[in-house]
């Protein structure tokens, strides 16, 4: 027997387990297991499944989407399960591996109805990443592609995962589920697949992220589309990287802001070309305030941001399950332990939330 914690970011719903890969007999017992866990209409449900290891000094995580592939990380997942190692190892920060990748997590403040918040630094966002988000086309900056949409500008970015980003001026969801068909269906042109987002401004530092995950589809939150997404609205010349913008989604809220630290080694690349320029800038921009916003953000460009998304990490409930008998789609004991306490005042963040796209006209189906 194996116990699982289900546990949200936002009302992405991920299975947390104290399990490896290696604890089934092979890799299809694994993946049946992933599918059978999360579909809906079987004992449980949920967005996917995180599995980790505790014991070495930083933790190893392993993500399944729930049609059973692999991927490298998940934002509201990994907020879970940080909770999850933080609490077991009486720690407020702890660095997690999953994937190529370390993530560091700490605990951050209770929200006023009692949510339990977890921030979580990321790593660096790539504009450019080793393996296209789009074949040919990298790096791809508001630029249209016609086989998603005629009108808008999409901007790719990788964060562990591979993301695309439209910022719109209007939210209609099934536009964004027949873009995000239409990812899945072109592997020519997605070789990895992608992850699509759309991001609606609703204040200079508020805004409505809603996306369409690989491996998973329509969620009521994706994490890592979030951050994505807010490295997009400064990449786009719209806000301050640092700025800490309001991110809302259909399943909840989080605040996003991008952590830039500085790349010694394109610093040096740049350093002679650049420093005639920017004195001839510093001299010619201390009269004019728009251009030395724009100054400013060529600057952050020669950064590396590192978005750190602050939200809740919210307990469901535990239970225990035989993970042999689950993957052959065996009758299972589906009975619950559950956090009502946490399920509360969970619930009256979130009817907060949900006033506020009500007020801002947007309607979505979670």
């Amino acid at each position: 027997m194996a116990e699982i914690l289900n546990a949200h970011g936002s009302k992405n719903d991920i299975f947390v387990a104290a399990m490896t890969p290696c604890d089934f007999a092979s890799d299809d017992d694994l993946r049946a297991f992933v599918r059978r866990l999360c579909d809906r209409a079987g004992p449980f449900g949920g967005d996917g499944v995180y599995f980790y290891d505790a014991a070495p000094d930083v933790p190893q995580a392993w993500f399944f989407n729930p049609d059973g592939s692999s991927a490298e990380f998940c934002g509201n997942g990994m907020r879970c399960l940080g909770r999850v190692v933080l609490d077991r190892r009486g720690a407020d920060a702890a660095v997690i591996r999953s994937g190529q990748a370390q993530y560091t997590v700490r605990r951050a403040a209770t929200t006023g109805e009692g949510v339990r918040q977890i921030s979580l630094e990321h790593p660096a966002v790539e504009f450019a990443p080793k393996t296209p988000v789009v074949a040919g086309r990298n790096p791809l900056t508001e630029a249209r592609l016609p086989d998603l949409d005629p009108a808008l500008e999409f901007t790719a970015v990788s964060i562990g995962n591979p993301h695309l980003v439209a910022v719109i001026d209007k939210y209609v969801e099934s536009d964004l589920i027949a873009m995000g068909e239409q990812v899945v269906a072109r592997p020519d042109v997605f070789p990895a697949g992608a992850n699509l987002s759309v991001l609606l401004p609703l204040e200079p530092a508020e805004v409505f992220v809603r996306t369409f995950e690989r491996g998973a589809g329509l969620t009521a939150s994706c994490g890592s589309g979030m951050a994505a997404s807010r490295a997009v609205y400064s990449r786009t010349g719209r806000i301050d990287p640092e700025r800490r913008v309001v991110v809302r989604n259909a399943g909840g809220m989080a605040t996003v802001s991008l952590l830039a630290r500085h790349d010694q080694h394109r610093q040096d690349q740049h350093r002679q070309d650049q420093y005639r320029q920017d004195q001839y800038r510093q001299d010619q921009y201390r009269q004019d305030q728009h251009r030395q916003d724009q100054y400013r953000q060529d600057q952050y460009r020669q950064d590396q941001w590192h978005p750190v998304l602050e939200g809740n990490a919210t307990f469901v409930y535990r239970a225990e399950v035989d993970p042999a008998a689950l993957a052959r789609g065996a009758a299972v004991d589906a009975e619950r332990e559950p956090y009502p306490d946490e399920i509360s005042a969970y619930a009256a963040l979130d009817e907060r939330n949900a006033a506020r796209l009500r007020a801002a006209g947007v309607e979505t189906a979670a």
